[in-house]
């Protein structure tokens, strides 16, 4: 009997073993989490905190992120293990394994963590001053700068992050096998039988041909239907704010496929804290009111969330996203059976062949055919998926526009038309009622008609319009490939502007407006950078200036995602007056920043710390390519630090600290140090990777070896 108790004793610990979660699969998902950071471009909170994660070179006081204050959990949850031979990341993930593995028995760990969680915002849409005057201008100055729209990130520690991924590991897969081959936005490389993410470092499939493909599908199959002497008709569907938008319930978020199994309580953990982490957000979210005041929607009769929205940063919500439109997507297959429908997470793209147009509608002798408006707004009325808050107007059908018309006639009740709901309406709207498109079945899930596009192909006019479009988009999608040097000498106004005609182009009269060019913007940059890496010549001192003027006022608010790579082109280019400045102005135009009435309900010097973040970490970013840059020319590091102090007056973030333009900072030393730099700026690539790298401060931009 003895006997039998050990081997019983020997098999229950073998199989406890297995219920948790190993060092190697926490390590997996932290590889292919900091290749994920690694090459995006776009959220440089995850990156700081990555960088922070790895160096333990924080600028908040905040004990955790001091290595010391791991030790505290390492006599919790693994006494013995021996420090001295792991590097920083690696003591920390063995940490992390333990207190997944034991949170059931012991929160604190995470709980430390939950309280860190944060949104960050940035701004989505500026109030258009322009719309209230008929005079073309070109000022993008003002005294304030009213934010419409906010983009919302979630700002979380790094352990937050690696549950998010492996939550997918573990059950976002179940999830991406089951979407059509139609999806392509964020979609998981999985290995031949779809049960596993492939080995290897590599998460999501690469963006640039997924969505080349979601696009140009599109446009190739409606060239092959005109060739067959078919009309064709292009629609667009764009869902506002749709990661805030979705309602996915609590047990949704939470199940674990072991939830029914007490002995598999280390393996549920996983799913409790990531149920956890979009409770904590979605309630953050709420108390701001963004995009609305949305809280009554999310909680149940006793005022605790039972529903989510999807944080955008954590990576699971682009899972998780996919799958909730996967209903929508099976109904319109199913019932509409376009030619051609696919979907990058919520921009949806169908093409229709031989569609029935508004303006040649045929009455049918089956009266059931015909579509009634009068007949649908009482409908509508009594729908059930529809509420009080959802109404058509009292608009007779000719009044509505013929792409609302289209959209009615050919996917009601999939897709239905409504009154913005007055919870959209940010107080400001003059005018007729605006409409919106609901997709039916999703309890906030609108398109904005007035943002839907719809293409229409006769069979028998010319074909050079789409033929036209391929063209254009076969262009950019090549704009950022190799190119030799004599490329990119383009003037910068003709890539930062995109001008609108009415008649003749050239013609001042015929000018009706213009816009900013984002895309001409980034390409222009990019082409620069890279030749300016490859020759001794710069950018001339006009050209410098050029580019800071542009960015000014609302400019730099609405294009804060080019900072970065503005940062680095002034650098490479050796223009350190004008590389502060540009900070300076984009300090100038964040200090100019206020909230509109009905917008978020957030402290104005809160917002302002969310740009001023985002700000520095891009100057962050683009000085450790050349830490000592601004200070080699102290004319230009002492007017950058006088006005810097004169910013502390104004601006919450900088009361204190000091110069992010230190050369002697740890803002610069922490991306070096994780060799999270932009390695596609470094001239010389190898030397990231020696000594020289950490002890002199090297300038990587130089094409010069310093033996």
């Amino acid at each position: 009997m003895e006997l039998l108790a050990y081997i019983y004793l020997y098999y229950l610990i073998i199989i406890i073993q297995i219920m948790e979660y190993s060092y190697e699969e926490i390590l997996e998902a932290y590889v292919k989490l900091k290749t994920y950071i690694y090459y995006d471009s776009t959220n440089l909170y995850m990156r700081k905190r990555l960088a922070v994660f790895e160096t333990n070179l924080s600028d908040d006081n905040d004990f955790l992120n001091d290595f010391f204050g791991y030790d505290l959990f390492k006599e919790k949850y693994e006494p013995n293990l021996e420090v001295d031979e792991l590097s920083t990341y690696e003591y920390k993930l063995k940490i992390f394994t333990q207190a997944l593995n034991k949170y059931h028995e012991e929160p604190a760990y995470f709980e430390i963590f939950f309280k860190k969680i944060r949104p960050k915002f940035l701004p989505k849409k500026i109030k258009d001053r322009k719309k209230e005057s008929k005079i073309i201008s070109n000022q993008r100055t003002a005294k304030e700068y009213l934010i419409e729209r906010s983009a919302v990130f979630i700002d979380a520690p790094i352990e937050i992050h690696l549950i998010s991924i492996l939550w997918i590991l573990k059950q976002g897969v179940e999830l991406d096998k089951k979407l059509f081959d139609g999806c392509f936005g964020n979609r998981l490389i999985l290995n031949k039988e779809k049960d596993k993410v492939v080995m290897g470092s590599g998460l999501f499939k690469p963006y640039p041909k997924q969505y080349q493909k979601w696009r140009d599908d599109a446009v190739n199959i409606a060239r092959e239907h005109l060739k067959k002497e078919e009309n064709v008709l292009i629609l667009n569907l764009d869902i506002r704010d749709f990661f805030y938008s979705v309602r996915i319930p609590k047990i949704e978020i939470e199940k674990s496929p072991h939830s029914k199994r007490k002995e598999f309580t280390s393996i549920n953990n996983l799913y409790k804290i990531f149920g956890k982490v979009h409770e904590i957000f979605t309630q953050q979210l709420s108390n701001h009111k963004t995009p609305y005041d949305f809280l009554k929607e999310v909680v149940d009769d006793d005022k605790k969330i039972n529903q989510y929205i999807l944080p955008i940063g954590l990576l699971s919500s682009f899972v998780l996203a996919n799958y909730h439109l996967s209903t929508f997507d099976d109904r319109i297959i199913k019932h509409s059976r376009p030619i051609y429908y696919g979907r990058y997470v919520d921009d949806i793209l169908m093409v229709i062949a031989n569609p029935v147009l508004p303006s040649d509608q045929i009455n049918d002798t089956i009266e059931e055919l015909n579509f009634n408006f009068e007949n649908y707004k009482n409908w509508l009325a009594k729908s059930e998926t529809h509420n009080e808050n959802e109404k058509i107007t009292e608009d007779k059908y000719d009044n509505l526009s013929d792409l609302e018309q289209f959209v009615l006639i050919n996917f009601n009740p999939i897709i239905t038309l409504i009154d913005k709901p007055i919870f959209l309406l940010s107080g400001n709207e003059s005018g007729p009622q605006e409409h919106v498109f609901k997709l039916n079945g999703f309890e906030r899930l609108y398109c904005q008609s007035d943002k839907t596009l719809l293409y229409y192909f006769d069979k028998n006019e010319s074909e050079l319009v789409i033929d036209k479009l391929k063209r254009d988009l076969e262009e950019k999608s090549s704009e950022f490939r190799n190119y030799n040097d004599s490329e990119g000498e383009e003037d910068f106004e003709e890539s930062a502007y995109h001008l609108l005609y009415d008649g003749t182009e050239g013609k001042p009269r015929t000018l009706k407006d213009y816009k900013e060019d984002k895309f001409g913007l980034s390409v222009y940059l990019s082409k620069r950078i890279f030749n300016s890496l490859r020759r001794a010549d710069k950018i001339s001192e006009n050209d410098a200036e050029k580019i800071v003027r542009f960015f000014q006022g609302c400019n730099t608010l609405n294009l804060y995602t080019l900072w970065e790579r503005v940062f680095v082109f002034l650098l490479v280019n050796k223009k350190p007056k004008a590389y502060v400045h540009f900070y300076l102005n984009c300090c100038e135009a964040i200090k100019r920043i206020k909230l509109m009435k009905g917008g978020a309900d957030i402290p104005r010097d809160e917002y302002q710390n969310n740009v001023l973040e985002y700000l520095d970490c891009a100057n962050e970013l683009a000085l450790s390519l050349h830490p000592k840059f601004l200070s080699e020319v102290k004319k230009v590091k002492r007017t950058y630090d006088f006005s810097f102090n004169a910013l502390k007056n104004d601006l919450e973030l900088f009361k204190a600290r000091y110069s992010p333009t230190d050369d002697k900072s740890f803002f610069i030393r922490r991306f070096r140090q994780s060799n999270l730099i932009r390695h596609h700026y470094v001239a010389q690539p190898l030397l990231t990777y020696t000594e020289i790298a950490y002890e002199d401060f090297q300038n990587f931009t130089d094409i010069k070896i310093p033996f």
